[in-house]
């Protein structure tokens, strides 16, 4: 009997001292692996994982569990990679995002990096890179136009908007910057401004980084009340693109560049010709859902033929028309 009481004497204090180490123990970092991964191609996964290390106060040991299910994942940039609760990535388009861990109550936070080197197209070669505009006059320091990237490829879809995936610089940041998404603003003194070139990059797919250039050029100081809009069509296939209110008919012989109010929104319609789809609007003009055009001719993936765009700078938009399989 004194044997059993002495053993059940020792299991409570083995249970009483772990219960202490434990409520004593803190999380204090955390880590995320792999710190980088690379997805070939949009629709492809990775896994990450989350490690907490945990310090006991009373002996100053530290002790790892992990903590994959348990912190709170998020990505910099949903449109490249998407992550789930399991720290499951996703990888939506060709682009780099960073991955975040947090945990501790939102104290404690690690990062990774991923890069997916291939959008929709699987492993359709990025062929070269379309900036539009290719040349943009602004006329006062302040001004801001916008640039979009379209990606050319060996393959089908020939053609895809890459604008909010590829890394956007300027050869000088004294005339003019230009910020993630491909806005770029004149800079510094009017009558010093020099042309910049404004120059997108995507990750490489194999070898070296794919690139494609515009250039914004000063015209005469002054200031902008009615700004530009600009379509232009791209991709194999055809189509026209109409404006309302009315200034742009691109693609039937009309013009491609209208002037409206500052402030004002213009929406755009789209209407592939006969043997082409319409592979969707570059991301500087939103979709309108459900589409009002009765458009059926669209690309899997593409939600509307109809977009807005809000004349809040002079904005230049792409319209992709591709032709099918």
């Amino acid at each position: 009997m004194a044997g059993r009481v002495l053993a059940f004497c020792s299991v409570i204090a083995i249970l009483a001292f772990t219960v202490g180490c434990s409520q004593n123990a803190q999380l204090t970092s955390i880590a995320v692996t792999p710190t980088t991964a690379t997805i070939p191609s949009a629709g492809q996964t990775a896994q990450f994982t989350a490690t907490g290390t945990y310090t006991n106060a009373k002996n100053n040991k530290n002790y790892q569990e992990n903590l994959t299910t348990q912190v709170v994942w998020t990505s910099s940039n949903t449109a490249v990679a998407t992550i789930n609760s399991s720290g499951l990535c996703t990888a939506v388009s060709m682009g780099t995002a960073t991955i975040t861990a947090t945990g501790g109550n939102g104290g404690l936070t690690a990062t990774a990096a991923v890069t997916v080197t291939a959008g929709q197209n699987g492993g359709n070669t990025l062929l070269s890179i379309t900036v539009i505009p290719s040349l943009q006059l602004v006329d006062n320091v302040g001004e801001t136009t916008q640039f979009i990237a379209i990606g050319n490829y060996s393959g089908v879809p020939s053609t895809q908007d890459l604008t909010n995936q590829v890394t956007w610089m300027s050869s000088d940041t004294e005339d003019a910057t230009i910020n993630s998404a491909g806005l770029a603003t004149a800079v510094g003194d009017c009558s010093s401004f020099q042309q910049t070139t404004i120059t997108a990059i995507a990750p490489p797919s194999s070898g070296t980084a794919v690139t494609g250039t515009g250039l914004l050029q000063p015209g005469s100081c002054g200031t902008v009340t009615q700004p530009t809009l600009a379509v232009t069509l791209v991709g194999q296939g055809a189509g026209i693109v109409t404006s309302s209110p009315g200034g742009i008919d691109c693609g039937s012989g009309a013009g491609c560049t209208g002037y409206f109010q500052l402030n004002q929104v213009v929406t755009l319609t789209a209407a592939p010709s006969n043997g082409s789809l319409f592979g969707g609007f570059s991301a500087n003009c939103t979709p309108v859902v459900p589409d009002p055009s009765g458009c059926t001719a669209k690309e899997s993936g593409v939600s509307s033929c109809t977009c807005t765009v809000p004349m809040v700078n002079n904005q230049n938009v792409g319209a992709i028309f591709n032709v099918p399989n």
